[in-house]
């Protein structure tokens, strides 16, 4: 379970923007505004994502201020998305056209009655599909700054990131491997860190 599992990939990050005064008040009521929604059925939306109990995936009602752990926040990153696989929507596309076919006594659809009928075929089946889950953790320390994210899936990462901004008006900074060193080392080490060289080990 992402960050709290025996073993995991993560990112680090560094919010350096204060907090607001009233910051656990105010992100609660964010953290509700934008937790996760279920795709609804009736729509053509193929995606959905938002906030969900980091205890629980299926939980995102917030009744009470479980997203607060002493001076963390920790919630969990939910993605649905559904989808049509190509093999199924061909199967179904070429029966569909041969039944349209037969009823208007045609040997043959023009190229928009068969676009008209991938669409329409699609949206049938996107109905049925059955979305697919995916969870990610995140564990952010309010009052020292640092925030984990488990996941290195760039595309991911800056969705999470937008509704990192959405929810807390924060713009964390990645933190690399060089960055760390820069914040850890004190002002007498900045130059031997300056002239590192990279060394490939793996030779």
């Amino acid at each position: 379970m992402g960050l709290i599992s025996n073993s995991t990939s993560f990112t680090r990050y560094k919010i350096k923007k204060q907090l607001p005064l009233d910051y656990r008040e105010k992100y609660a009521q964010e953290i509700r505004r934008y937790a996760f929604r279920e795709i609804d059925e009736d729509t053509d939306d193929e995606r959905s994502f938002g906030w969900v109990n980091i205890m629980n995936i299926l939980d995102n009602e917030f009744h009470g201020e479980e997203f607060f752990k002493g001076e963390y926040i920790a919630v969990g990153f939910r993605i649905d998305t559904r989808k049509v696989p190509s093999h199924v929507l061909r199967h179904y596309c070429y029966k569909t056209e041969q039944e349209r076919k037969a009823a208007l006594g045609k040997d043959f659809l023009s190229k928009a009655e068969r676009h008209d009928i991938k669409e329409m075929v699609y949206a049938k089946l996107l109905k049925r599909a059955i979305p697919n889950s995916r969870t990610f953790d995140m564990i952010w320390d309010i009052k020292g700054g640092q925030l984990l994210f488990s996941s290195l899936n760039e595309s991911i990462c800056n969705e999470f990131l937008d509704l990192l901004k959405k929810t807390f008006d924060q713009i964390p900074e990645q933190l690399f491997p060089f960055i760390i060193a820069q914040d850890s080392l004190p002002d007498s080490q900045q130059t031997q860190l300056e002239n590192v060289s990279s060394t490939n080990f793996c030779q």
